[in-house]
């Protein structure tokens, strides 16, 4: 490949990168008409967009079916629908980057090792993020520490389904799309905003929307879980948000 032409598939890249960055933007401020109603079609796309990954790949094997229907049955005490839907998005997911240049792992399992590595790296950054949470969140809210079932299983919901779609499937979904090319810094950069500002931008709605805020919460939350995704695995992403969600809960109920 010539340099000439490296650099007009590079730019390509660039430009499907910061459309589909454009569109995520474009949906968001559509449910903001009415999000109690439009957030589904978040859903929708989500469902509709792993569906044709499933169908143009065709590599999806039996343990990938295993492993999502896991994550869905983990995910549906606190949500059906949210569980329903981690399983096809990590499905789709996994038959984009299963065989990716740019692959995302659920779990480095070579050895007992590196299990403990992605446990101990989930834990220490859960508490991190979850003791500047309460910290944050403190200003706004008075806290009311108590301990109910139902905390624990919306955070095992939140984190493994907005690990699921919102960071794997939508990473997966800019690998699709540039046909898995090498990815330049600018792209790099582009890939790490698209696993991040959906799902901050879902946080916030005309009433609460403020830019500090979603910076705030883009740098502090969005960027540590999507570099553990990309450089470690998901499963410590998927970890450290439960935790962070966990202490949350228990911290303030909400």
């Amino acid at each position: 490949m010539s340099q000439e032409h490296a650099v007009v598939l590079h730019r390509s890249s660039t430009r499907v990168l910061l459309g589909i960055n454009l569109f995520f933007v474009a949906l968001w401020s559509i449910t903001l008409l009415n999000p109690q109603k439009l957030n589904i079609l978040w859903f929708l796309v989500v469902v509709l967009l792993a569906v044709l990954f499933i169908v143009r790949n065709k590599n999806v094997s039996r343990t990938d079916v295993i492993i999502a229907v896991i994550l869905g049955c983990l995910a549906a005490p606190s949500s059906m629908f949210m569980g329903v839907c981690s399983a096809v998005a990590y499905v789709g997911g996994v038959s984009v980057l299963k065989k990716s240049k740019h692959a995302i792992v659920l779990c480095k399992m070579v050895n007992k090792k590196e299990i403990l590595k992605t446990i101990c790296l989930a834990l220490l950054v859960g508490l991190a993020l979850g003791t500047v949470n309460i910290l944050l969140a403190k200003i706004s809210w008075n806290i009311a520490f108590s301990l109910k079932p139902e905390w624990f299983l919306n955070a095992m919901r939140a984190g493994i389904s907005e690990e699921i779609i919102f960071r794997f499937f939508f990473f997966a979904t800019c690998i699709y799309f540039i046909k898995d090319r090498l990815l330049s810094k600018l792209d790099n950069f582009l890939c790490y905003l698209v696993m991040i500002l959906p799902h901050v931008l879902l946080h916030f709605n005309t009433a609460n929307f403020a830019l500090g805020s979603v910076l705030a919460l883009a740098l502090l939350f969005g960027l540590p879980f999507a570099v553990m995704q990309r450089k470690r695995d998901v499963s410590s992403a998927i970890g450290a948000h439960i935790v962070v969600d966990v202490i949350r809960f228990c911290s303030f109920g909400v």
